[in-house]
């Protein structure tokens, strides 16, 4: 078998994967967010797809090179640092969503997987939680009364636990770089995925 892990302008099969993640992201939260009636959630969500843009830009930048020295790192994580950021600046305790933002926010965090020297998994499963408390409260606000919300809780829950599954296929023990690869760590050229494949995954879990 070929190794999974090969440069060229894709990235190989990780890169393949995280778009498919960016693919679910704007086919059901992105979509979910427009129906709610609620600007400053839409307003998150976008900046919150831009972070998944600049991860995957490290994300191909980390298949075509070796690991880099700590500062080297510092500039590869900082596109997806200003996007997190961002969302934490628009968290306003005055919005009447305020739920909403906390769990995209909080969600937000676990993009810090990268950052993770051994067992980003591990991270993830204490980072989960927090966003998974005010989805919960979003359910309990609106399940019978609204169903977007619903469903845009339901649908961000299932995008964390897919960036999961994603991080234990690709990057178990921490972000993989290329052992034979060389030392240009600017980001990568291009950085939007490509358009999302026809179909894409299931619906919210029950």
């Amino acid at each position: 078998r070929r190794p999974r892990r090969r440069g060229g302008g894709g990235g190989g099969d990780s890169v393949k994967a995280f778009d498919l993640l960016i693919a679910e992201f704007g086919s059901k939260v992105e979509a979910d967010s427009k129906g709610l009636g609620a600007p400053d959630v839409e307003k998150m969500v976008a900046v919150l797809k831009e972070a998944l843009v600049a991860q995957r830009q490290m994300l191909v930048v980390a298949s075509q090179n070796k690991k880099p020295s700590q500062a080297d790192m510092q500039k590869v994580l900082q596109p997806t640092a200003d996007a997190l950021g961002k969302i934490e600046g628009l968290k306003d305790r005055r919005s009447k969503h305020f739920n909403h933002l906390s769990m995209l926010a909080e969600g937000a965090a676990c993009l810090q997987w990268v950052c993770m020297e051994e067992k980003p998994g591990v991270y993830l499963a204490d980072a989960m939680p927090g966003s998974e408390m005010y989805g919960n409260k979003i359910l309990m606000e609106f399940k019978g009364k609204d169903e977007a919300h619903v469903n845009f809780a339901k649908n961000f829950k299932a995008f964390l636990q897919d960036l999961v599954k994603y991080v234990k296929a690709h990057h178990m023990a921490c972000l993989t770089w290329n052992p034979s690869g060389g030392t240009n760590y600017a980001p990568a050229a291009g950085g939007a995925p490509p358009p999302p494949p026809p179909g894409g995954a299931g619906g919210p879990p029950p």
